[in-house]
């Protein structure tokens, strides 16, 4: 497999995802709703290492990436004023995608995934509102929930599915990809009128503990493909410019 095949997997799910949250009203007051293709790429990884992959399982999948487009269009909202027209929509668009990915969940089979799932949502809630009302000076703490925030769903879909071993690089990966992120923006989305807005240093000190900790699970990772552990560090570390 190579990168063009990666990408028409990660394509495919992302339309399959498009069409199960599909709202025409939204999409005309909004515009089209950009879903993660980091986020994508690491809940599909063990199908892309070869694994089996069922038709309920892909289903799962795309419940799961329901969920990160309430999440991500709730994020847009600034929450110390939510008053113009665009972002009460995306209030209420984001509560229109809630329900559609718990249509989704419970149109599965699967209880144990539907409890999993339904817990990590409201535990990740808990953690955005603590992130924004308490400061949190501890690196290690704010990089563990950042680390939730960004892969507690794929890593419930992860180990429901027998995909644990997935699992640490998925949250890592998905953590240093947040960070990079804050400093090609210079902003932290809410949180860059919480309490928790990040200084550089504390983002640069952040990277390089999880950087650290990336090329340790690479190097420990034999059950993965040599192409896909370079488009782990390809999509994980896009501006160091150093090999794990």
């Amino acid at each position: 497999m190579d990168r063009l095949t990666i990408n028409r997997y990660v394509e495919n799910y992302i339309r399959e995802v498009e069409q199960s949250i599909q709202e025409p009203i939204v999409n005309r007051e909004l515009g089209k709703m950009p879903l993660d293709e980091a986020k994508a790429f690491f809940l599909l990884l063990p199908l892309l290492n070869g694994e089996k992959w069922s038709p309920t399982l892909n289903r799962s999948a795309i419940a799961v990436g329901a969920v990160h487009a309430a999440f991500d269009i709730h994020d847009q909202v600034d929450l110390l004023d939510a008053s113009t027209t665009k972002q009460q929509l995306m209030v209420l668009s984001g509560d229109h995608f809630s329900g559609i990915h718990y249509r989704l969940l419970s149109s599965i089979p699967d209880f144990e995934f539907i409890k999993s799932m339904s817990e990590m949502i409201g535990r990740i809630n808990e953690i955005k509102t603590d992130l924004f009302m308490e400061p949190i000076e501890d690196t290690c703490m704010h990089i563990a929930s950042m680390t939730v925030i960004e892969s507690g769903c794929i890593g419930e879909f992860h180990n429901r599915y027998g995909f644990t071993k997935y699992r640490t690089i998925s949250e890592t990966a998905l953590g240093l990809i947040w960070y990079f992120k804050q400093l090609t923006k210079g902003v932290n989305n809410n949180w860059d009128r919480s309490k928790n807005r990040l200084k550089k240093e504390e983002i640069d000190s952040a990277i390089s503990a999880l950087s650290t900790q990336m090329k340790s699970e690479l190097a420990n990772a034999g059950f993965l493909a040599p192409f896909l552990k370079q488009e782990i560090h390809r999509l994980a570390t896009p501006l160091s410019g150093k090999p794990l």
